[in-house]
């Protein structure tokens, strides 16, 4: 036990950066918000709360070449949390006079293609997984800020044709469903090859170079590098199918509080039609 908070006591960087990237997403937020701060906001803090412990907590440090494991989580954090809590904390009159403008319009339906939403989710993170890449941006500060960046993005296109602020941006529900169980099958075979190939995804992590003296708390613990990639593949599989499920009975919902409000409507002009005739 003592070990254990000997590992995880000094693996907190509070100097890390990325306080840097939360003051300036605070700055914009307030900016685009304009003021009209709700329970919205909510979310908000979420996303930035999540962005700092992604690389402020022990998971940034020990993804920074020590465990493949927190590597994902800190990648899944990237790409499926913050933009979702960011998107979500967004209010649809901030978001309607920002995107009023032609080209902001065009630009959000262009987001709204569901090929370059799910291309973009799935892409980064089958691309990024890639030993070699992986392996290049692990090892190199800025390649792996830069992976980083577009982990961020890609989720914000992700999520954007399901959880825009903007109806209008939205697929319909049943395509929507397809378009998050389809994701989450790309996680599943994903999941499945890291956590079952004998090759070594990202060498950096198989080879770690102890920078902080920790190695041997961590394989006292029991996580040598083939545990440690499973229970990565593990991590890219379970969690988010997970999160994918929960979005898909978001959907629904959606979908059906639609088609309440549509009974109503139908069932008026039915009755107007039925009086015109007689």
């Amino acid at each position: 036990m003592s070990s254990y908070f000997d590992l995880t006591s000094g693996l907190w960087k509070w100097s890390s950066p990325v306080w840097l990237l939360v003051l300036s997403l605070i700055g914009l937020y307030v900016l685009i918000q304009r003021g009209t701060l709700g329970k919205r906001s909510l979310y908000f803090i979420f996303a930035m709360f999540t962005l700092a412990m992604a690389y402020v907590s022990p998971i940034g440090v020990l993804s920074d070449g020590y465990l493949f494991s927190a590597h994902v989580i800190q990648h899944l954090l990237l790409l499926l949390i913050v933009p979702l809590f960011l998107l979500l904390s967004f209010s649809r009159s901030a978001i309607e006079s920002l995107f009023s403008h032609p080209f902001m319009n065009r630009l959000g339906y262009v987001l709204a293609v569901p090929f370059l939403g799910w291309l973009s989710g799935l892409g980064v993170m089958w691309f990024w997984h890639v030993p070699s890449f992986c392996n290049a941006s692990t090892e190199n500060y800025a390649l792996g800020v830069f992976r980083d960046a577009t982990f961020l993005l890609a989720g914000l296109v992700f999520w954007w044709p399901i959880f825009s602020p903007l109806k209008r941006y939205h697929l319909p529900s049943p395509l929507a469903m397809i378009y998050l169980f389809s994701a989450c099958l790309g996680c599943t075979l994903l999941g499945i090859y890291i956590t079952f190939t004998v090759i070594s995804i990202c060498p950096a992590f198989a080879n770690p170079i102890d920078r902080l003296g920790i190695m041997h708390l961590l394989y006292d613990q029991g996580m040598t590098p083939a545990l440690d990639q499973r229970l990565g593949g593990l991590l890219m599989w379970v969690p988010p199918c997970s999160l994918y499920v929960c979005a898909i009975m978001v959907v629904l919902k959606r979908w059906y509080s639609e088609m309440e409000q549509l009974t109503p409507q139908t069932a008026g002009t039915t009755n107007s039609l039925r009086e015109a005739r007689s």
